[in-house]
């Protein structure tokens, strides 16, 4: 049965060929010695078509090769080789072992361990709003301590320019106070205002908040610019858990009917979903925007989106369920032995990981164009910066103003110190007052 990259066809007699096909020349990096089918203008090739020729060189028997009919499902070919007058002998493909089917057929010892996977849009056709997303880049301890650092400013510009405030214009405290605030958001944002300052130590904190100000300012936009970039990209769900959790309505996602994703599906998560009947029919109705989703074996999409859907499908999320292919034999079968042992003396001697490693990650598209990677995730928090990442940065502010502080303290010396000399006498002419009254 064709399931590239296991079984694929090609037909001599047409010169187009399906969305599954490969020409033979894009495959120059290794020998493709493909096997004559029944049909003379139809033949094989592909991790299967070696399977049977390494076979058929250790086990000397001879054997006819019948394409199933595009529109055969996978039970339906199970079933051919389990009724008494059977349509074939044995059944090789992209077969699970499941336990219903062994109730009815035997299996080889398993030549392929594989997993279910989820395929999807590259670009799907719709994205949540939200009306925070500008907000992102940085956690919320960023944002409340940045809005702290404005308050902080504030207060310290105030007490700064509290002298010259007062005397010039005669303003009220709290004018004076949302002065400074004004002063550290523009000089955070824009690194420009309209008040003027007086003293070195307001001077020096405007600069500590330029400094900051560039810093985040330079930080936010090249994250946003790429929280952006890559939630265009992100595939609308992330795993097995966004469909049973419902992430999408179940009838926009497509499974392949009388199949064993289509038992696990029916048995694991609802009984309402898009009916396909072939894998081409999945490819095409994600590409149509018939379906949004659809489970398969991972080796399979996983091969055509690295060779066929290179910019259009992507594969998201971790395998799950993981199971076994192997060969479909008759109950009983009287070669099943002489098989396994010498599918078990090829897995023995690495031929058949040498298999896997030509056709199942062979790849034209480059790695950026696809994703199959299992081990790629889509973790938005991955790209928002914490406030364990730009603490130093708030830290040094915070040095900066104590300088500032320090220095704002020098400069008043005097005034300080007269301000105390003047409180010392004048509580002491008070105590004297009220010592001479008793």
């Amino acid at each position: 049965m064709e399931a590239p990259p296991f079984v694929m066809l090609h037909n001599v007699s047409t010169q187009g060929q399906s969305v599954n096909n490969i020409k033979l020349d894009k495959q120059a990096n290794f020998h493709i010695d493909p096997l004559s089918t029944r049909n003379p203008n139809i033949f094989i090739y592909g991790l299967v078509a070696d399977l049977i020729r390494e076979l058929q060189q250790k086990m000397h028997f001879n054997y006819t090769i019948d394409v199933a009919d595009r529109s055969t499902d996978y039970h339906s070919l199970v079933a051919s080789v389990a009724s008494d007058d059977r349509q074939y002998d044995i059944v090789l493909s992209d077969i699970r072992i499941t336990s219903s089917r062994l109730l009815t057929v035997d299996f080889s010892t398993p030549f392929h361990e594989n997993t279910f996977r989820i395929i999807t849009r590259q670009q799907p056709y719709s994205s949540s709003l939200s009306l925070f997303s500008c907000l992102n880049p940085f956690t919320w301890d960023v944002w409340a301590a940045i809005f702290s650092i404005m308050i902080y400013s504030a207060f310290m510009i105030y007490f700064f320019e509290y002298q010259n405030i007062k005397t010039e214009d005669n303003q009220f405290e709290l004018k004076s106070i949302v002065i400074g605030i004004c002063q550290a958001l523009t000089s955070i944002l824009i690194m420009s205002g309209d008040v003027r300052l007086t003293t070195h130590s307001s001077r020096l904190t405007i600069l500590g908040l330029y400094a900051l100000g560039i810093i985040l300012v330079a930080t936010y936009t090249a994250n946003l610019s790429s929280f952006l970039t890559l939630n265009r990209a992100q595939p609308s769900i992330s795993g097995i858990d966004d469909i049973k959790n419902g992430r999408l309505p179940f009838s926009r996602i497509g499974i392949i009917t009388n199949s064993a994703v289509s038992d696990y599906y029916i048995r694991n998560i609802s009984s309402i979903y898009h009916h396909l009947s072939t894998v081409e029919d999945m490819y095409s109705k994600l590409l149509d925007r018939t379906i949004d989703a659809s489970i398969w074996d991972s080796s399979v999409i996983e091969y055509a989106v690295n060779n066929y859907f290179c910019d259009e499908l992507t594969v998201t999320g971790v395998g799950f369920v993981k199971s076994l292919f192997g060969i479909v034999l008759p109950k009983d079968w009287l070669y099943k032995r002489d098989l396994d042992v010498h599918i078990l003396a090829m897995r023995e001697s690495e031929r058949l990981e040498s298999l896997e490693n030509i056709w199942l990650k062979y790849r034209t598209c480059s790695s950026s164009s696809s994703s199959s990677n299992p081990n790629h995730t889509d973790d938005s928090k991955s790209e928002t910066f914490s406030l364990d990442a730009l603490g130093g940065l708030f830290l040094t502010f915070l040095i900066i103003t104590a300088i500032a502080f320090g220095l704002h303290i020098w400069h008043c010396r005097v005034v300080i110190i007269t301000k105390f000399y003047q409180s010392t006498q004048r509580v002491r002419l008070q105590t004297v007052q009220m010592t001479m009254r008793y």
